[in-house]
């Protein structure tokens, strides 16, 4: 995803190599077609038959903006596919909406290939369109949440009828000036199974004007109801980027990757499912001064789990590093391997101007979110975003006269391991 440099609204865009990652294809902006109206979350998927989806969410309307984060609002679902180097026109998921019809739209999805090799869509909706029992005397009542999950199968250029796969419990209303209730949904991923039902997590609260009220928990859902629950200290903003993220190891026990940012040393955490054990520590962070910027976990074959974190041990300046840990099950993780050594690539150049003066220039990089795959020989594949940056500093008579200029550039890598 990328802003585009005449309508300034994010776009998709998508580029390939058939080599390995030595060369790559002219970037092609797949949503050219809906010019001036902003792109925002997008997944790739590749089925069976080795045809390539891309599916993504929009805004509704021209000059709406939403965010690349896992976490939802009001939108609309698209995908196109690529077959025999041909790309289909873009296709909807489930219903397109507009401002006056948005309480029907998209709030968050997730994509996935079944365990049969078929690529499948997710997404939760307000209940309102579908369920008269959740309306207020014909009206949306503001105790019910975008709770109703809905799935689609893609195949090629088709997605299947949109089917009902959940909905929370529905309270009704108490009394005549009570209303009715249930959860909304957000963050929601998983996988979906050779039957081809879901199995995911998703950050499940109830609306202030909700009952039962309970505190905002991560809630397990198969099989059309709701199983276990993990209740996460605060997660700030993270709670929308970096989100808790479900992952079957090579025995099938479901894992939850979450970062934990209350104990002594925030670290990011490997929950099992189903167990009383303690959380498995994937990496902590180090030293007193030691951050997480983020995280971002991925599901491989034969249950290999990827998990990639950036993070910083130091608090310096150009110091976060991008780490990555693999797992093929029973709480193992390897050893997290630094892959972009930001500290040792500062540079730092000073001259002096005068006898009084000098101009510095110090130049690093930042770690950025990545994402993570096996090609056909098992070889990890990771895409990561790396921001370049530059500060000048002028100092004069032991004073910095000018310093906080000079710039940042994002840059996408790609590492074959």
């Amino acid at each position: 995803m990328e802003k585009h440099r005449t309508t300034y609204a994010d776009a998709i865009y998508h580029r390939s190599s058939s080599d390995g990652g030595k060369t790559w294809t002219e970037a092609k902006n797949l949503s050219e077609d809906m010019p001036g109206i902003d792109v925002g979350r997008c997944q790739v998927l590749v089925d069976s038959q080795n045809r390539v989806y891309v599916i993504w969410r929009s805004a509704l309307a021209t000059n709406w903006m939403i965010t690349p984060d896992p976490a939802g609002g009001a939108t609309n679902l698209w995908f196109r596919e690529l077959e025999g180097g041909n790309w289909s026109s873009i296709k909807p998921i489930g219903v397109t909406c507009d401002q006056a019809t948005q309480l029907n739209a998209v709030f968050c999805f997730f994509a996935a290939i079944d365990a049969a090799g078929h690529a499948q869509v997710l997404w939760n909706v307000m209940p309102d369109k579908w369920h008269p029992e959740t309306l207020l005397r014909n009206g949306h009542s503001n105790g019910v949440g975008n709770g109703l999950v809905f799935q689609s199968t893609l195949d090629g250029a088709t997605a299947s009828d949109p089917r009902e796969v959940f909905l929370p419990v529905v309270t009704p209303a108490a009394n005549a000036w009570g209303s009715p209730s249930c959860d909304g949904l957000d963050t929601m991923n998983g996988y979906v199974d050779a039957a081809g039902a879901a199995h995911f997590v998703a950050l499940a609260a109830m609306p202030m004007y909700g009952l039962p009220q309970h505190p905002a928990h991560y809630e397990l859902i198969e099989n059309g109801k709701a199983g276990q629950s993990i209740q996460l200290p605060d997660l700030s903003f993270h709670a929308a980027r970096d989100i808790p993220t479900l992952l079957v190891d090579a025995k099938g026990k479901q894992h939850v990757i979450a970062l934990f940012l209350a104990g002594e040393h925030p670290n990011i955490r490997d929950y099992l499912l189903g167990s009383d054990a303690e959380p498995a520590v994937i990496r902590a962070a180090v030293g007193l001064n030691g951050t997480i910027a983020g995280f971002q976990a991925y599901q491989g074959p034969g249950g290999r789990m990827v998990v990639i974190m950036q993070m910083n041990d130091t608090g310096a300046e150009g110091s976060a590093e991008n780490y990555v840990s693999i797992s093929t099950g029973d709480g193992k993780w390897s050893p997290a391997v630094n892959v972009t050594d930001n500290a040792g690539r500062n540079t730092y150049v000073s001259r002096d101007t005068s006898a009084e003066s000098q101009v510095a220039l110090q130049t690093g990089a930042d770690p950025g979110p990545g994402a993570a795959a096996f090609d056909h020989d098992g070889h990890l594949l990771l895409l990561a975003v790396k921001d370049e940056f530059s500060i000048v500093h002028s100092v004069a008579f032991g004073v910095e006269i000018a310093g906080g200029g000079g710039s940042k550039t994002p840059t996408l890598r790609f590492l074959r391991f």
